[in-house]
């Protein structure tokens, strides 16, 4: 059956339908695993293994849809009744958590569950429908005529019909008994063969799920040091992005970048910033429910939770540190909130538009607004007042440098061209093929130049620094997870990055 077929019949179909026994298919494969529709089951292999409940409906969902995103608010609804739905953001990681140990899956490099940040989920492997199998025949129906003509029927010139009737009762016998040795015998051979064969498909699940452990599936709490391995990814894999002209090989030599986790939990916490004195950062969260912007100690330590609208992201703070900038639903959409970074105070609305973020000085708010020919980057001051339109060709988020330009992503497509337009005046510049980071927000502005991410081969991904002068790209250290949001410190000593999950905030230091 075709993907689309598949698709078609997984829409349609309920999740318990037993009672329909109409032969259409019943039983998804994908890879060496067998989901059972009608039974709530997963094989692999021949082995049935332990998921079922909200797990096992997550992965049908996804199935039913194969290769189309999955929104977290679909699955919340399939999952959860509506009174429980706004706290059930808990409940979903867990459960899409335990599907991907299941399938001995990693949200850093997927082979089945893609995560799309902050929108949900979407099945990326190869499935086909199998038929239904064909019900056993009762014992009251006919036998065929095919099987009737194999019964053995002796002829009536063979010698054991002419035998006397003690003799062929003893023969038969005979016959009997050494088949009733031998049948024993053949069972106990493959009673003992299936046994040693199921003992060795269990070690060799066991060492798979060991090997496929992500790296930065770690216990919480514990630090975690990552310094740059020394060997790369399979020059024959293809790469998401071309490989930059000019790098160097992360130095195992001497004393380089580490990694260590900071925050880490079964929510959601994204979007990480350092503040401007480098003590504190801001991300954003849902442990309180939906998304919202919170401070914390630079180790985590000390949550306060800045904003309580509908929902929060995307915090940027001011030169100064005492005001966080981001975006929120409003009646007019999408809408950029300032808030005072002590808590103290509501937020106030200042204007249309997302992805905030300061200029150097503090005067103005850069943001992207699509109500010009696409998405275009504006700029306002922080009072409020006339906006300036700063792009004209596309532009999504934008960071301002200290050398006097405007940095900024034409899109929030996957591998974002990044341009860059002189305050000054003058036209912008969009020649830095070297510089694609993973995403809109996979990358951060130092005073020497640009820290990002980028996506290299078999999934892995590394954090490189662009400088601007020289053009090119030096790779620091390659990252257990590829990251969703990037921030820095205002020396560029220190990174602060997310897991692809969206779940753990780890800050990178030594940079220089």
């Amino acid at each position: 059956m075709s993907d689309v077929d598949s698709r078609k019949f997984l829409r349609d179909k309920p999740m318990k339908d037993s009672q329909k026994t109409d032969g259409s298919p019943r039983q998804v494969h994908f890879g060496p695993y067998r989901a059972d529709l009608r039974t709530e089951e997963l094989w692999k292999d021949g082995v049935r293994l332990k998921l079922a409940g909200q797990p096992f409906q997550v992965l049908v969902m996804l199935l039913s849809r194969p290769g189309d995103l999955v929104t977290r608010e679909e699955l919340q609804r399939r999952l959860w009744s509506a009174d429980i739905f706004s706290d059930s953001n808990h409940g979903l990681n867990a459960a899409v958590n335990k599907l991907r140990e299941t399938l001995n899956d990693t949200a850093s490099n997927p082979k089945y569950i893609e995560t799309l940040p902050r929108r949900g989920y979407r099945f990326i492997g190869t499935i086909e429908s199998v038929p239904e199998p064909v019900p056993q025949q009762a014992d009251s129906t006919p036998v065929p005529e095919v099987a009737r003509a194999r019964r053995i029927v002796e002829p009536s010139h063979s010698v054991l019909a002419n035998s006397k009737p003690a003799a062929h009762f003893f023969r038969n016998s005979v016959f009997a008994a050494a088949s009733v040795v031998v049948l024993l015998l053949m069972v106990g051979l493959v009673m003992k063969k299936a046994d040693g064969n199921e003992r060795q498909a269990d070690r060799k699940e066991i060492t798979a799920r060991q090997q496929a452990k992500a790296p930065d599936e770690v216990e919480a709490g514990q630090p975690r040091t990552t310094k740059a391995p020394t060997h790369r990814p399979v020059a024959s894999e293809p790469s998401a992005v071309p490989i930059p002209a000019i790098y160097r090989e992360p130095s195992t030599a001497e004393a380089g970048p580490t990694m260590k986790t900071i925050i880490s939990d079964e929510g959601g916490n994204a979007a990480p910033q350092f503040s401007p004195d480098g003590k504190r950062i801001a991300f954003m969260s849902n442990r309180s429910g939906p998304w919202q912007i919170w401070v914390s100690d630079v180790d985590g330590g000390n949550p306060v939770q800045l904003s309580f609208t509908d929902s929060a992201g995307t915090p940027r703070w001011s030169p100064d540190g005492g005001t966080i900038a981001f975006d929120a639903p409003s009646d007019g959409g999408t809408s950029v909130y300032l808030v005072a970074s002590d808590g103290r105070g509501s937020a106030r609305r200042l204007v249309n538009g997302k992805v905030p973020s300061f200029s150097r000085d503090g005067r103005w708010i850069y943001y992207a607004s699509d109500r010009e020919n696409g998405s275009q980057i504006w700029r306002i001051p922080v009072e409020g007042g006339p906006e300036q339109q700063m792009t004209f060709n596309g532009g999504f988020a934008g960071l301002e440098s200290s050398d006097g330009y405007l940095y900024y992503s034409k899109s929030p497509d996957h591998n974002p061209e990044i341009c860059r337009l002189p305050l000054s005046g003058g036209e912008e510049n969009c020649g830095l093929s070297q510089l694609r980071p993973r995403t809109w927000s996979s990358w951060a502005v130092t005073r020497n130049g640009i820290l990002f991410a980028s996506d290299l081969r078999n999934g892995a991904s590394t954090l490189s620094f662009y400088e601007p002068e020289k053009r090119q790209v030096r790779e620091l250290l390659w990252l257990p997870s590829p990251p969703v949001w990037m921030g820095v410190s205002r020396d560029g000593s220190k990174a602060i990055v997310n897991d692809t999950a969206e779940q753990r905030i780890s800050v990178v230091e030594n940079l220089r």
